[in-house]
């Protein structure tokens, strides 16, 4: 529910209690006073007749009597006893609905004098004929309940009418600061903010532009920062990497020390590469044109999990890799690096078990079973995922491939899709 649709809602319905109380409470007096009226005129007539020497006399359309048998039959209908409470009007409405008058009314009234009682009594069992007959033919005459009704029906449409004005009003405004904050661009930060026309929100604007030209800058340094950085890392590696494949030309039988420490390099050397493209992609913003090239995506997984069996050293994991020959179509370098930090992640948070590796046609499964008395959660957030599994997040959504992580007893299930532009062949080979 918006927020002008909540307080339409609640001032209308508060002033829609308001103008039937108002209605309801005037109708009643309006009633009230008509009955105080009678009940004086009635009353007065019990204070000064019947006139002496008489029981019963007509005063105006009131019958008097000191008799109680002499009260008209039709009063005695409605009240057939003598009412308790003296000096006091009663009165008996027939088929009365609010808005229109009462087909019958019969009234009574007992007055105490200091030496008799008097019954006062008046009945009309045709008010509506009589009403209709008392008004000329071309005048029109509304009900004073029915004009109670209108006046307050009026005062709640003038209100609601006011209401729309001034939502309206106010809602443009409003409505106009929620769509340029949602169409505000970084490249339009540097124009003026428009105006509102309220004062409160020319301030949210300018904050929420001033908000926003902050977070901009920040982005746009730590943009800077993992490109520069990353390109700046790509030079020393390639040298370390070039001198370690010299080094086993020039020495291809070294000690095992030796062999130790050229290993430790190597990785080394391999984990350096993978972070700094890592951080060369997050560093991108937008559409990032890709050249589509044949690969063989098996053969990419294998490479891939060659390049990181080093993380297994030393640990009691057993690697199972099913792959087909499907040649797709594929953003290469994109997906060596989902595949490059998947499997990498697989062998880290995998101490003591098996990690299978399943490719069919464009789909790759990575699967890890940890079978040492180890919580692969607690695991998870010690080691973390880190840059790594934010990039695969955002290679799969930039590429649209589909990526799932579903947690197992033991481990994690994770699959992603690496839909090709074109499926080029599919043949199926034995798997390894």
């Amino acid at each position: 529910m918006s927020i002008r649709t909540y307080i339409f809602t609640l001032l209308t319905g508060l002033v829609l209690l308001i103008a039937v109380g108002l209605s309801f409470q005037s109708a009643r007096f309006f009633i009230d006073s008509f009955g105080m009226v009678i009940e004086n005129v009635m009353f007065s007539i019990g204070q000064q007749y019947p006139e002496p020497g008489k029981t019963e006399q007509k005063v105006l359309r009131y019958h008097v009597t000191t008799d109680w048998d002499k009260v008209p039959q039709q009063v005695r209908n409605y009240f057939p006893t003598i009412p308790e409470e003296k000096n006091e009007l009663h009165t008996k409405f027939i088929d009365w609905i609010y808005i229109q008058p009462p087909k019958k009314v019969y009234s009574l009234i007992v007055v105490e004098r200091e030496d008799k009682t008097v019954f006062v009594s008046h009945y009309n069992e045709n008010v509506h004929a009589q009403h209709e007959g008392e008004q000329p033919k071309d005048n029109f005459l509304i009900d004073p309940m029915i004009l109670i009704i209108l006046v307050g029906l009026s005062v709640l449409a003038i209100f609601i009418l006011v209401l729309l004005y001034i939502f309206k009003k106010i809602a443009l405004p409003v409505e106009s600061l929620q769509q340029w904050a949602k169409n505000l661009k970084i490249s339009e930060l540097n124009k003026p903010c428009p105006d509102f026309t309220f004062k409160e929100l020319n301030g949210l604007a300018n904050l929420i532009h001033e908000n926003l030209t902050s977070v901009a800058s920040s982005v746009e340094r730590e943009q800077e920062f993992l490109s520069y950085a990353s390109h700046e890392l790509r030079t020393p590696i390639a040298v370390i990497r070039s001198n370690t494949a010299l080094l086993e030309k020039i020495s291809p039988a070294p000690s095992d020390k030796e062999r130790q420490v050229r290993d430790r390099i190597q990785r080394a050397s391999l984990t350096m590469k993978s972070m700094t493209e890592t951080l060369l992609w997050l560093s991108r913003e937008g559409k990032i044109e890709m050249a589509i090239e044949s690969a063989n995506l098996g053969q990419l997984v294998k490479n891939t999990q060659s390049e990181l069996a080093y993380l297994l050293a030393g640990k009691k994991v057993t690697v199972n890799i099913e792959v087909d020959d499907s040649q797709l179509s594929l953003a290469v370098t994109p997906s060596i690096i989902v595949l490059n930090n998947l499997i990498r992640n697989a062998f880290q948070h995998t101490q003591q078990g098996h990690v299978d590796i399943i490719q069919q046609g464009c789909e790759v499964t990575i699967s890890n079973v940890e079978s040492a008395q180890i919580n692969p959660k607690s695991q998870k957030d010690e080691l973390g995922f880190g840059l790594g599994m934010k990039l695969v997040e955002k290679l799969t959504a930039q590429f649209s491939w589909p990526y799932q992580i579903t947690d197992t007893d033991k481990g994690y299930r994770v699959a992603v899709c690496f839909l090709p532009d074109k499926l080029l062949t599919t043949q199926t080979i034995k798997p390894e």
